[in-house]
């Protein structure tokens, strides 16, 4: 990833109110960007930014994965019932896990590592069916993890 993009989104990260962040998110065409902000992104700010990132017509497979894992999508994984104590969580990551499932997000060039232990992936496998595999396999691609 070249300096300029790096630099953008350290912009949206720290320099930049949510209207605009979502503003430039929806808009931006660059897979790259909208993966090494949802990298980053910190999840003290709510879900409305991380919802924009799904919602833009480039977000694809790992950048979903990403902010689902990210959004504690482990947690429901394994007791998918709804939280009545967080209802805004509930929601959203019902809605990103059934957008995953059902084949919204198309697999593309970023790569994606699966951010579970052995362990945690192994009670994973034995509780999910095997349709939901696609929550406990990596992608392989171009490496995106950049710390900003």
């Amino acid at each position: 990833m070249d300096e300029n993009k790096i630099s953008s989104v350290k912009a949206l990260l720290y320099d930049t109110d949510n209207d605009e962040v979502k503003r430039t998110i929806f808009q931006t065409e660059d897979q790259e960007i909208l993966y090494v902000y949802a990298y980053n992104y910190n999840w003290d700010n709510g879900f409305d930014i991380p919802q924009t990132v799904l919602d833009n017509e480039k977000c694809d497979l790992s950048i979903a994965l990403l902010i689902f894992y990210r959004a504690d999508g482990l947690g429901y994984l394994e007791d998918k019932s709804d939280n009545a104590n967080l209802p805004q969580w509930s929601s959203f990551i019902k809605r990103l896990y059934d957008s995953i499932l059902t084949g919204k997000y198309q697999r593309g060039e970023i790569e994606f590592k699966v951010p579970l232990s052995k362990v945690q992936l192994f009670k994973l496998k034995k509780v999910i069916t095997e349709e939901k595999n696609i929550f406990t396999e990596n992608i392989e691609g171009k490496c995106l993890d950049i710390d900003l």
